[in-house]
């Protein structure tokens, strides 16, 4: 194949690079890597020579037949032989070799694409054999696949339903290790029996599933990750990983920031209707103090952190998270597996890679309201988190793929190594806080290790421009609710939110509001008494007590 392009595209390849000036497929290679078609010629070939200088002319070609446009949506040699001979590249023969090379040369019209074109077809390959060392005795093909063939093979390759939303995945990641999907034969991580026990739950498709007969505005999405490896073992997410604020399913993370920093989960907090933080420019006097309708147990003023965390109490969650600091929490979500979290920046949701130090991302992106799970994230990030506490503190790397090949030869390999992020005291604490979450709780009486969350429907233009004052978010209508735990064998994170806007409030089949303890925490319960059939019981260490009881805002 690497023959056969040369001859028609670039026959003295080899040699080339005479008084600084690149090869013509260098070039050529240099204007996909770019993606700049307006760049000037002179510029391009500036680049291109110091393209060449710098990877060598064996990767340049190496590259440029894994990324090139064939014609039929090919794009590379592997892809291309699938999509014009329904054979693998490696299994080309000469003189399909020559025929798929000559499309280079018009790729967007099928100029010389046999089916289409098979005179053009025949005179472009005599005169490309001819280029060809050794190509004389290269034989024209009996036939390419017809339009009907080869798009149905595509149809095959690119599925639907469950299935694309694994590819999808799949894809997205490939992309971001710099690989080319197209002709990559790609090994998931995903566990069969979970995934189906998974399907089973969320898709609205499935009879007896959770989501069965809801509302057409819901969508569920669950990620299960395994603990130590980072293995993505079941995925359903039909919003193509779009990123979401996982409320109080975020306060493990808080929880670890302030154990770390000395506060201990006995730590009493107050907790009234609404409070001023002047520190945070949350004030009364200016419409915006933090407010709440949920009480603590008995109605009382104040109460533990850890019956704040269990109860979702949002003024002493803002309170432990303004006394630790936002950066302290920007770093905790790093340490713990969060890759990145989203941020309205210039009233626009901006993604911000947690690849920095928390001082330098916060209070510039990130305020706060951080504590109170208030910036989205990706669930995949969600149930990795819980991974690292799952696993002890120690933290691996969400992946969905393994093992990344081309025309047999491995490219990638998944690299499942184990890093620790946090002191196994502290992860042993937080455990045992999320253990008394009593949704989590499976119908066998098996507890496990979970924190639910929900976040109140996004303010409408008209709402957010009134007065200082004058308008309140509802607290009790939701448009995400989230529920995230794990056992020793698995980490789970569900979210139940709308298709579309975020202007539906949250209410299933019988017109019931939902929130986190509800659909979420069944789907999540469900799943996990099935995926964990057979599995040892988990039983929760008790806690080190770390932390001084009279840190909090009360006594």
């Amino acid at each position: 194949m690497a023959a056969a392009v040369l001859a028609a595209e670039n026959p003295g390849f080899r040699d080339e690079h005479w008084f600084g000036r690149p090869s013509r497929l260098g070039v050529q290679y240099t204007r996909i890597l770019i993606d700049a078609p307006n760049i000037g010629t002179a510029k391009l070939a500036l680049i291109a020579r110091k393209v060449e200088d710098r990877y060598g002319k064996d990767t340049i070609l190496d590259r440029y037949l894994n990324s090139v446009y064939f014609g039929r949506y090919a794009y590379g040699v592997e892809a291309a032989a699938l999509d014009f001979f329904g054979k693998q590249a490696a299994e080309l023969t000469p003189g399909e070799a020559i025929v798929l090379a000559a499309q280079l040369d018009s790729p967007g019209d099928g100029a010389f694409d046999p089916t289409l074109h098979p005179d053009a077809a025949r005179r472009r390959f005599d005169e490309i054999r001819k280029e060809m060392p050794g190509g004389d005795g290269a034989q024209f093909p009996a036939g390419t696949l017809t339009t009907a063939q080869w798009e149905q093979q595509r149809k095959a390759r690119h599925p639907e339903g469950v299935a694309q939303y694994l590819a999808d995945k799949a894809i997205l990641d490939i992309a971001a290790l710099n690989l080319p999907y197209e002709g990559a034969r790609v090994i998931t991580t995903i566990d069969p029996r979970l995934q189906q026990a998974l399907v089973k739950q969320v898709d609205a498709a499935a009879d007896g599933s959770v989501m069965h007969g809801q509302p057409a505005n819901l969508r569920a999405a669950a990620v299960a990750v395994q603990p130590g490896t980072g293995r993505i073992l079941a995925y359903y997410d039909d919003a193509r990983a779009t990123p979401g604020p996982p409320g109080n399913a975020f306060v493990p993370i808080t929880l670890a920031a302030a154990i770390k920093a000395g506060i201990s989960l006995q730590s009493r907090w107050l907790a009234p209707a609404e409070m001023d933080f002047p520190s945070e420019g949350r004030l009364a006097k200016q419409g915006n103090p933090v407010r709440d309708v949920k009480r603590c147990p008995g109605g009382k003023p104040s109460c533990t952190l850890l019956d704040a965390q269990r109860d979702g109490l949002r003024l002493p969650l803002f309170a432990v998270a303004s006394k630790v600091g936002a950066p302290a929490i920007v770093d905790m979500a790093r340490a713990c597996g969060v890759g990145t979290m989203w941020a309205y920046e210039q009233d626009k949701l901006t993604p911000v890679p947690l690849d920095r130090a928390g001082k330098e991302l916060a209070p510039k992106y990130f305020q706060a309201e951080i504590g109170l799970g208030q910036y989205p994230l990706t669930l995949a990030d969600e149930a990795n988190l819980m991974a690292t506490f799952a696993s002890g503190g120690k933290r691996a790397t969400a992946h969905i793929v393994a093992e990344v090949s081309y025309a047999g030869q491995t490219r990638y390999h998944a690299d499942e190594h184990t890093e620790a992020a946090l002191d196994e005291g502290v992860a042993r604490d937080v455990t045992w806080a999320l253990a008394q979450q009593p949704a989590g709780r499976l119908a066998d009486g098996r507890p496990t290790a979970a924190a639910t969350g929900e976040w109140t429907l996004a303010p409408t233009l008209a709402e957010r421009s009134q007065p200082p004052g004058q308008f309140q978010v509802d607290l009790t209508k939701f448009a995400h609710a989230s529920i995230a735990g794990f056992t020793p064998q698995l980490a789970v994170a569900v979210r139940v939110g709308n298709k579309g806007d975020e202007e539906h409030v949250l209410v299933d089949r019988t017109g019931a509001r939902i929130n986190a303890t509800t659909m979420p925490a069944q789907i999540y319960r469900q799943f996990l008494a099935e995926a964990l059939a057979g599995a040892p019981r988990f039983d929760v260490p008790q806690p080190l007590a770390l932390g001084d009881p009279n840190t909090g805002n009360a006594r």
